[in-house]
């Protein structure tokens, strides 16, 4: 199972996502993937996720919209609320990328991890047919992401990416 490490390298801290691997002489790391630079960012401006789109009627809001503009509203949202784009921080949403300086970093907010990686395994999460295990891995995805989504958008999204689910 891969897991997120932090090494810091002359004062600055930099991600890995790292696999543990068993041999002879016990636990080994291997890295699987570099990261990028990773940054601790403070919240700025502390919004509910209904009133910062102005959604007068969440159910409506969920059944007009489908899974990727909900996910992406939902960025946009984190995105906001840590004021990532006026501290030097740019947000690709076309190939789902966290940069600064044109290079990937990693955004360490609400105890996850909002980067390529995570935002990218949320844009692309395709439930495979068990409801509970699909379910655990969703809320999974948005934690590593660093996403706090609201329960009741969490319900309703799951809820509709399972009924796209079945209709496919």
């Amino acid at each position: 199972m891969a897991f997120f490490r932090i090494k810091k390298i002359k004062e600055k801290d930099y991600m890995y996502l790292v696999e543990n691997s068993w041999k002879k002489k016990g636990s080994r790391q291997k890295v699987k993937n570099y990261l990028g630079r990773a940054y601790r960012i403070e919240l700025k401006n502390n919004i509910d996720f209904v009133d910062y789109y102005k959604i007068e009627n969440l159910q409506r809001y969920i059944e007009d919209n489908d899974k990727n503009k909900i996910i992406t509203d939902l960025i946009e949202w984190e995105l906001f609320k840590f004021d990532i784009r006026n501290n030097g921080y740019q947000f690709d949403p076309e190939g789902v990328k966290v940069l600064k300086k044109k290079r990937d970093v990693v955004l360490m907010v609400n105890d996850g991890y909002f980067c390529s990686l995570t935002l990218g395994n949320l844009v692309n999460f395709k439930a495979e047919g068990d409801e509970q295990i699909d379910g655990y891995r969703l809320a999974r995805a948005f934690v590593e992401a660093g996403i706090k989504v609201p329960q009741e958008v969490f319900i309703a999204l799951f809820g509709k990416l399972y009924k796209q689910n079945d209709a496919s």
